[in-house]
């Protein structure tokens, strides 16, 4: 498969690797080690500098599954065949929380299955990362090899139906959905912008900014504590196609997910969550989140848009949680399903 490159080439090196290449009836593994720069894009860009974003341990965590699974040889015994390696399924626990910012993390990564179906390939892994000799965050992946004919005809999560968003199917009157363009003023100011006192207590933007606008229907959603949908016109030249394939330019499915925190990040701003803290930050919270991918998003695509249902929001001592169930689609067409996704606001 292709590595992704430049900002988003997030493993340094291999360092170890064990099986025998063409035997994939035998797991294999490897090792691979990521140096984290204490001043990474991703870091500076954050609302807070020592929050690595969701997206990024994703990509760590998933990247060398890549690179496993092409030293096995995968894909060796199609040699006329142009295969496309995608991401199908995964989980991720976050076992404790670090400040990675300058850290070496090691990734221990298992090829666990392979099942070959004609040209169609679907292999199993899972990871383990660690920093200081520590587990800090572990999980589960599926990825498979398709040809080109095989992604163009997806259908998506519901068979190829493309539905309308919660609060148009409910007909949600008006006067109930919070309208918010993210480009307009004053919105941009009030969401991007700290208040006094309070310097991280906004939305990152930059590179990690993924969504044009949002609509939020507080008591709305299938729990009916709380329901988020939001859009973004696709631009063809935007930042993450040209490293995520080379030839196969395509969004990564962990910033699909960053999307979905920005969009609970506008929901917690807007409904003033941090209110009772003196100095909120966004961070991670110690939970376990899986995604299902069933398409991609890719600079042909006009529209990608996302929903959230609220399942819950926690306040605790120094600390709001909010969780959610969420959806992403491009076109129309559902393509993304992320249970247990979770954020919170807590001191800086």
């Amino acid at each position: 498969p292709r590595t992704p490159c430049g900002d988003l080439q997030l493993t340094t090196r291999i360092t170890e690797v064990r099986g025998k290449r063409g035997e994939l009836k035998k797991p294999s593994y490897c090792r691979g080690e990521y140096e984290v720069p204490a001043d990474a894009w991703y870091f500076s860009g954050n609302s807070h500098p020592s929050v690595m974003p969701y997206s990024v341990l994703m990509e760590i965590s998933l990247q060398p599954n890549g690179f496993v699974s092409a030293w096995a040889g995968t894909t060796l015994r199609f040699p006329d065949k142009e295969l496309f390696f995608r991401n199908l399924d995964g989980s991720g626990e976050l076992l404790r929380e670090v400040d990675l910012r300058g850290k070496t993390i090691i990734n221990d990564s298992n090829l666990l299955s392979t099942t070959i179906v004609g040209s169609n390939i679907v292999q199993s892994f899972d990871f383990t990362l660690s920093v200081d000799n520590e587990p800090f965050y572990k999980g589960t992946a599926v990825f498979g090899y398709f040809e080109a004919s095989a992604l163009k005809d997806q259908l998506g999560l519901d068979k190829g139906q493309v539905k309308e968003p919660w609060h148009v199917v409910n007909n949600t009157p008006q006067n109930e959905v919070i309208a918010l363009n993210l480009h307009q003023e004053p919105t941009r100011s009030r969401l991007y912008n700290a208040p006094a006192g309070k310097p991280h207590y906004r939305l990152a933007g930059g590179q990690l900014d993924f969504i044009d606008r949002v609509d939020i229907v507080n008591n709305g959603g299938k729990e009916g504590k709380g329901y988020i949908f939001a859009e973004k016109t696709i631009d063809p030249t935007d930042w993450f196609f040209s490293f995520h394939f080379h030839e196969d330019p395509v969004m990564p499915g962990s910033l699909g997910v960053e999307a979905i925190i920005e969009a609970m990040q506008v929901y917690a701003l807007e409904n003033d969550l941090g209110a009772n803290l003196v100095n909120p930050m966004f961070s991670t919270v110690l939970s376990k989140v899986k995604w299902k991918y069933r398409g991609q998003i890719n600079p042909l695509n006009v529209k990608l848009s996302l929903d959230i249902h609220i399942t819950d929001v926690r306040h605790e001592a120094g600390q709001v949680t909010i969780v959610g169930d969420a959806s992403l689609s491009k076109d129309g067409l559902r393509i993304y399903e992320v249970a247990d996704i979770v954020i919170c606001l807590k001191e800086a």
